[in-house]
């Protein structure tokens, strides 16, 4: 029931690769937890490592004056009010799994093939 990475979803720039990588391995444990406790652990693991990541990519993007960095920071606050939204629902037991999956799913990929692909865009161009 995860999601599977591959190749096809590096945007080139190894740290921000490896990161991705190691989120959709934080993203897996969630959707493979089967009970409160072990859902709660994997959802404060996806959700802090999220946060890592996303000050990773923030740092970058000001240290380059990136053009897009504002709608970028705004996606990612997005991204971090839903996760928010989920530990509410698995502390209310409303967690509909397969609904956090093909959010989860369709959000990364989205996110890495258009927003993080433009960042590296920009990046290598400097």
């Amino acid at each position: 029931m995860g999601i599977e990475w591959k190749d096809a979803y590096k945007i080139g720039d190894p740290e921000i690769d490896a990161q991705h990588q190691a989120w959709f391995g934080k993203i897996n444990d969630f959707l493979s937890a089967s009970d409160k406790e072990s859902l709660t652990i994997c959802e404060m693991k996806m959700y802090q490592y999220t946060r890592v990541h996303f000050k990773h990519e923030e740092t970058l993007m000001r240290s380059i004056d990136y053009p897009g960095l504002s709608d970028h920071i705004s996606k990612h606050n997005e991204l971090l009010s839903h996760l928010n939204g989920l530990s509410d629902q698995i502390a209310n037991d409303t967690l509909d799994l397969v609904k956090w999956r093909n959010f989860l799913s369709a959000w990364l990929l989205n996110h890495i093939a258009v927003t993080d692909k433009a960042l590296a865009k920009f990046v290598a161009s400097k």
